[in-house]
């Protein structure tokens, strides 16, 4: 169901008189950022400060612009009904879900399988190293597909083919079936990682995003350690690995249930007038024509973008100074979140006859809640903070808005995941009671969850017109920096010891403020200087 929204001029605003509400102006197509809303690097999302005579539609208190402008067609995924938005954005986000799920999900089995097929723990491991790695490759694949072929088909049939894999590692008789299943699941499911931004940015307005990022984000961010969580209980319960796979291939299938019940397509192009815009049959067949592809192939000439225009745009944004700056930021932090998750079940599993904590799985499973519970309050925090620093920048300059607002809660994440490592650093060195490591665990993941939401925001917030890109190379930076920490996560504090190791990477994320402090100051004059994708 189409949703009405006010229409506002000038002259109409509360102060002047009373606001007007009115039924869609019947033009043939609506400008998406109207001339009004503009602001030289920034965006005006307050209509009381608007001068002179403007129809702009705005939200239901009255002042706050609708960005982009919704049309008058039913079919716009900007008008469907909150219902319909938000079973749309879950079933997007547990496809992201279940790519990160899965992914890290091996750790939690490798002393299981050493035993099994000889190895030694860390080669046990080494899949999993790769696995991260090809979730990140596949963002680059599954990015520019999902722009010219559409949304629903891509994410339709990579979770159709991400559950053979799963299901493929599950019945792994060998080591060597086993790693390329691993590799293979990253690979496809990953789709879910790098295009449900996008499916964020088709369906909610400029200033719901930052709020909705938040909720994709907790959960998102959650799914590495509640993978790990219930794979240690299990593991304890029965000792068997493949029962783990099996659970994968439970929440794959349940992406694929949600996927076939509630997913659209949500691409929609708004530089098309309304005569133009191709009819999108209702009803159960005519969805499940745009869920497989169909209906993208029957009107990809005209509708959707080339393809060479797709890959060239993709390639071209991670240029942009600005997106390149926040990307390395996000990559400097985010690889150690990624190396404490997948060295977790190594670094508390040790004997304690050599010094380690002897952790059983069952203790394993327990201390996964540490991350779980930083994260939510991450979100709690965040929800909040975000859009209030955003209505005071709003507020103090006449109603415009600037992406350099978001940059503000990095800073704060970094100051509390700077001593979070140093203090996991110093217990593990001096083994010190495991209520400092849970502590200092809990408090990194309270900043890389407030951190994520700010950096994607601020992404969005600079380059609206190519999320799916964004989520590509965002995915990207996170996995890249954190796949080979697997390799030598051990052998590193082993070398040099776990406050030496530890403290480095404290010193590393301390580094990851530059790149911010240079958006911070000159992020305008970039954004301008070398413009839109």
């Amino acid at each position: 169901m189409a949703q009405n929204h006010p229409s506002v001029s000038a002259s109409s605003l509360p102060g002047k008189a009373e606001t007007q509400h009115t039924e869609f102006s019947r033009t043939l197509t609506i400008q998406e950022l109207p001339d009004a809303a503009k602001a030289e690097g920034g965006i005006l999302l307050n209509a009381e400060c608007l001068d002179g005579q403007s129809s702009l539609r705005l939200a239901s208190d009255g002042h706050t612009i609708l960005l982009p402008q919704p049309t008058d067609d039913p079919n716009d995924p900007l008008n469907w009904s909150w219902t319909t938005k938000h079973l749309i954005l879950f079933t997007a986000v547990w496809g992201a879900l279940s790519a990160d799920w899965t992914s890290a999900t091996g750790p939690a089995v490798i002393f299981p399988q050493a035993t099994q097929w000889g190895i030694s723990a860390n080669v046990a491991n080494h899949p999993n190293s790769i696995n991260i790695l090809f979730g990140g490759i596949g963002g680059l694949i599954w990015v520019p597909v999902s722009s010219f072929w559409g949304r629903a088909p891509v994410l339709f049939w990579t979770s159709v083919i991400g559950l053979g894999m799963s299901i493929g590692a599950a019945l792994a008789p060998t080591y060597e079936v086993y790693y390329a299943m691993r590799v293979l699941t990253a690979l496809f499911l990953t789709s879910g990682q790098t295009m449900s931004i996008a499916v964020l940015k088709d369906i909610f307005f400029f200033h719901e995003r930052a709020r909705k990022i938040g909720l994709w984000a907790v959960l998102y961010i959650t799914s590495p350690y509640l993978g790990p969580c219930l794979a240690n209980f299990m593991i304890y319960e029965t000792g068997s690995w493949p029962d783990v796979f099996w659970l994968c291939a439970g929440v794959v299938a349940l992406q694929i249930i949600l996927v076939v019940c509630f997913i659209d397509e949500t691409w929609y192009n708004r530089s098309k007038h309304a005569s133009e815009q191709p009819a999108r049959p209702a009803g159960l067949t005519g969805r499940l024509m745009r869920l497989v592809g169909i209906w993208q192939i029957q009107h990809h000439k005209d509708y959707f973008p080339r393809t060479w225009i797709t890959i060239k745009r993709f390639a071209l944004i991670i240029f942009k100074p600005a997106f390149f700056l926040i990307c390395l930021s996000y990559l400097l932090v985010f690889a150690w979140a990624i190396g404490i998750n997948i060295s977790t079940t190594i670094l508390f599993a040790e004997p304690t006859a050599i010094g380690g904590y002897g952790y059983t799985n069952k203790g394993l499973g327990f201390l996964y809640f540490t991350p779980i519970v930083g994260i939510i309050l991450g979100e709690i925090f965040g929800h909040f903070f975000n859009d209030a620093i955003a209505n005071r920048y709003i507020q103090r300059h006449k109603g415009v808005f600037e992406p350099e607002v978001r940059l503000w809660m990095i800073y704060i994440s970094i100051v509390v995941m700077i001593p979070a490592l140093i203090l996991v650093g110093e217990g593990l060195r001096w083994r010190l009671n495991v209520a400092a490591i849970i502590f200092g665990w809990g408090m990194f993941s309270f900043g890389i969850m407030t951190m994520s939401v700010a950096v994607t925001a601020y992404a969005l917030d600079t380059y609206p017109h190519a999320p799916a890109e964004l989520g590509g190379w965002l995915t990207f930076a996170r996995t890249f920096g954190g796949f080979g920490i697997g390799y030598f996560q051990s052998p590193w504090a082993a070398a040099v010891g776990a406050d030496g190791s530890f403290g480095t990477q404290a010193a590393i994320v301390a580094v990851a403020t530059i790149p911010v402090l240079i958006l911070h100051r000159y992020g305008h004059r970039l954004r301008l200087k070398y413009g839109e994708v």
